[in-house]
């Protein structure tokens, strides 16, 4: 329920000018100011609502006289001295401050419009005696720290041509803003893990264990494969949220994406790319497997670095085990039925499981982005960077070490793709319902853009393809015409010379002879 701020006390409003601001020594006062807020924090304000906070103050002698004994309370600068209180925020797209109608109308900086007022800075005349409030409203979800800083000033000093401010004393206040829960949004978190489970039950349909066979004579694409899944794409996550300015729960929920491959993507890019389907088939078959011991000791050892709870650090390795295990017994059914019943296994792909992804893809790009439209709101362009290099990260890692070890073209290809298909349905789901809010959803940003991402960045690459093909065809036909019209000139200069080789130029001589008188002919033939 939105809790509405009417005891904000309008009687000790003033309007300051933001001009007076500078704060200096000052000799009049030199007393510290304790701020004491209640609530202590707020740590389930609901997006879109507003809550009154009440905060009183105290204040801590610094100068006592010790040798007439006399406490700062009886000095008589105190009671002429003004207070004011400075109210503001650390993040104006999380919470802002209700501005009072008073404020409004007594300042001629701000136009009168119909609706809440809100700013990112009150200004208000303290209440030493008293209690004193003011009202937050929640933008969006997040954590944030508001704070109260305590100025003050004397009759001496206002008197001066330059007024000044001296800082008394700050407090803060912790802020937690969740999003308001929706029925919506459980359906749409269960149907993420559903539509997970059914897709590793997909692809255990259309696992061959006679593939699975001849893959095993290349172990080596195998265990390439095993390197850049397992070892290499955790380190690089980890060493892009510990490099990229990103908000701890982004970090982790990053980390958590790496540590989990697979997910059906990378195998239907496969098929697409014309790549090797036995290596594709066999490397899901062994992440499958293998994620189940590594994801959780990935998160749970490198997770450490990024704290879900102020003062404690929460990993919740068994929830992420269960999520992790649902999809291995998935799978496992599929691959059962598909060795023993392969007829039926070939019937459930075509009628139901077919026709059902269709229908949730539609339904995620449509009703799934108008639940979590918060990622698009809230969005920071290092999260979609983030984003953007991880999937990148897997192509090239893949690549480059096929290229080294030497592989066959479409095993490269096979790698490279399924390093950067990530499994983000099931990690979605994981972290939905292992973490409290607004934990969840701020790590959730992160598999929401990568199921973006990765299909854009195997556009790309489509289109690097074709570009490459088209170039390579055009090369190709450019080579053959070069060699069509040498052959056709080193024919006809063949044709000459053949001719002059082939024609003999014949020579006749007539020798006489002193014998008989007789002349004889002789002939000599020249070849040209």
């Amino acid at each position: 329920m939105i809790q509405e701020s009417t005891s904000f006390n309008l009687e000790t409003s003033v309007n300051m000018s933001s001009a007076l601001t500078t704060i200096v020594p000052s000799p009049i006062f030199n007393g510290t100011f304790r701020v004491y807020f209640q609530p202590e924090s707020i740590i389930d304000l609901g997006k879109g609502c507003n809550s009154t906070v009440y905060f009183n103050c105290t204040v801590e002698d610094n100068i006592g006289d010790t040798k007439t004994g006399r406490d700062f309370h009886q000095v008589n600068d105190f009671h002429t001295t003004t207070f004011f209180a400075r109210v503001t925020t650390g993040d104006a797209r999380i919470v802002q401050f209700i501005l009072p109608a008073a404020m409004v109308t007594k300042d001629p900086r701000r136009e009168l419009i119909l609706g809440p007022h809100l700013t990112d800075e009150l200004r208000f005349k303290l209440n030493i005696h008293g209690v004193n409030n003011f009202s937050i409203q929640a933008m969006q979800i997040g954590y944030v720290t508001v704070f109260v800083t305590i100025f003050g000033t004397s009759s001496v000093v206002v008197a001066q041509s330059s007024p000044t401010f001296q800082n008394m004393g700050q407090g803060s206040l912790k802020v937690a803003v969740v999003p308001r829960q929706k029925v919506a949004d459980f359906v749409f978190d269960c149907s993420a893990a559903a539509v997970a489970i059914l897709i590793s039950f997909a692809i255990g349909c259309v696992t061959d264990t006679e593939n699975l066979k001849r893959q095993l004579k290349y172990p080596v694409s195998l265990v390439i494969g095993f390197c850049c899944q397992f070892l290499l794409m955790p380190v690089l996550a980890f060493g892009l949220a510990m490099i990229l300015p990103l908000e701890k729960n982004v970090r982790f929920g990053l980390l958590c994406v790496a540590c989990v491959p697979g997910g059906g993507l990378g195998h239907v890019a496969v098929i697409i790319s014309n790549a090797d389907l036995p290596l594709s088939l066999t490397m899901n078959l062994i992440s499958t497997v293998t994620m189940l011991g590594t994801a959780p000791l990935w998160i749970f050892v490198l997770g450490q670095y990024f704290q879900q709870t102020e003062g404690s650090k929460i990993i919740p390795i068994y929830n992420f085990e269960i999520w992790l295990a649902s999809t291995f017994f998935a799978y496992t059914a599929g691959l059962v039925i598909n060795r023993f019943k392969p007829n039926i296994a070939e019937a459930l792909l075509t009628w139901f499981i077919k026709p059902l992804l269709l229908l949730t893809t539609i339904l995620y790009i449509t009703v799934g982005v108008y639940i979590n439209m918060y990622v698009f709101e809230a969005v920071n362009n290092w999260t979609i960077v983030a984003a953007m290099l991880l999937p990148l990260c897997g192509v090239l890692v893949g690549s480059v070490l096929s290229i080294i070890f030497k592989q066959k073209s479409n095993f490269c290809k096979t790698i490279a793709v399924e390093t950067s298909s990530l499994n983000c349905l099931i990690v979605l789901a994981a972290l939905r319902f292992s973490l409290n809010q607004p934990d969840a959803n701020i790590a959730s940003v992160i598999p929401i853009w990568v199921m973006f991402t990765i299909p854009a960045l195997y556009v790309i690459l489509a289109v690097f393809g074709l570009l490459k093909a088209r170039v390579d065809t055009y090369m190709e036909s450019r080579r053959k015409n070069q060699t069509r019209q040498y052959s056709i000139a080193s024919g006809i200069v063949n044709q000459a010379n053949m001719a002059a080789l082939s024609a003999p130029l014949f020579i006749t001589e007539t020798v006489l002879t002193d014998d008989d008188n007789q002349s004889t002919l002789s002939e000599k033939i020249t070849v040209l």
